[in-house]
């Protein structure tokens, strides 16, 4: 048994990346960053630690690059530390002052809602989280949780105390070649969260575009649809240049119908073989609708949420 949330790197020398995001919204909505701690090895070996950030109201975004002696991640828990600098399943520690720029903060993390790692550590992925020859593989690690504190980005302090978070996880060899992800948190309840991901998926000398969606509701329901338990996706339309998206999924949770438009964005380096040199564009103000409906077609839940981070990414 595994969990697809602690550092599983620790023997990967070539071709492989491991980065954890964390999604942070502050409570007025004023202020939305992403801060994504990872490694990569390159296929010649060369390694080294990262901190991302994208500033979502500027579209400002930085790469810190720290050597790999500088990165230590447990393989027991989600504790991540490059520098001066701490990631975990309770909060964040910031203290990062050079040429690049000034990132200095502490985040508490309360009320935290984890998804389900699975008996066997495959997560979101289900059966292709066991397969040991994917080139990319994705873990759900927190679909809510409550902030309190601040972070001060060069001279500029935001305020997070009250606001909410999200944490998710992304390893292996390269970022899918072309590929969609959503996710939302800031529905009319405040509680509901919604992720969603499409993506070329090559496959034993193949490919194929597979998708998984997870709707959870607390205290109520949870659907997810995945082309593991045997969901379609109907009625796709994607659109790179407008950023917008839409589509019908269908399966054993009933029938959701979403659609998506991308707000600004910000620049943020992907691997491509373990090398951080592919550029993509990401936004995390983004406006998510979801209507879920069971398999007698009774309405189960409807909401907008603005907030959501949004990738379209359709490059060979």
């Amino acid at each position: 048994m595994r969990n697809p949330a602690y550092f599983l790197g620790q023997n990967k020398r070539r071709r492989y990346f491991e980065g954890w995001y964390f999604k942070c919204i502050s409570r007025d909505r004023r202020h939305a960053l992403a801060l994504i701690p990872g490694m990569a090895a390159d296929k010649s070996g060369s390694r080294h630690a990262f901190i991302q950030v994208i500033n979502a109201v500027s579209g400002k975004t930085w790469y810190f690059q720290f050597p790999i002696s500088e990165f230590e991640a447990a393989q027991d828990a989600l504790d991540v530390r490059i520098g001066d600098c701490r990631f975990s399943q309770n909060g964040i520690q910031l203290n990062i002052q050079n040429d690049v720029g000034c990132l200095i903060g502490d985040l508490k993390f309360g009320n935290t809602r984890l998804f389900p790692p699975g008996r066997l550590g495959t997560g979101i992925m289900g059966p292709f989280g066991l397969l040991p020859f994917m080139e990319c593989y994705h873990a759900i690690i927190s679909l809510h949780h409550e902030l309190s504190g601040r972070i001060e980005i060069d001279g500029e302090t935001l305020d997070f105390n009250g606001g909410t978070g999200y944490i998710e996880k992304d390893y292996g060899r390269s970022f899918p070649m072309s590929y969609l992800w959503l996710q939302a948190s800031h529905f009319e309840d405040g509680q509901t969260s919604f992720v969603l991901s499409r993506a070329h998926i090559p496959f034993v000398g193949r490919s194929f575009m597979g998708f998984f969606a997870y709707l959870d509701i607390p205290g109520e329901k949870s659907a997810r649809f995945a082309t593991y338990n045997f969901s379609k996706l109907l009625d796709w339309q994607v659109d790179p240049v407008e950023g917008t998206c839409s589509g019908l999924l269908t399966g054993p949770s009933g029938h959701l119908r979403f659609s998506a438009r991308m707000e600004g964005g910000g620049r943020l380096r992907a691997p491509i073989d373990g090398l951080m040199d592919r550029e993509i564009i990401e936004s995390i103000t983004a406006q998510v609708s979801v209507e879920w409906r069971d398999k007698k077609s009774n309405l189960v839940f409807s909401g907008t949420s603005s907030e959501a981070g949004m990738e379209i990414s359709l490059g060979s």
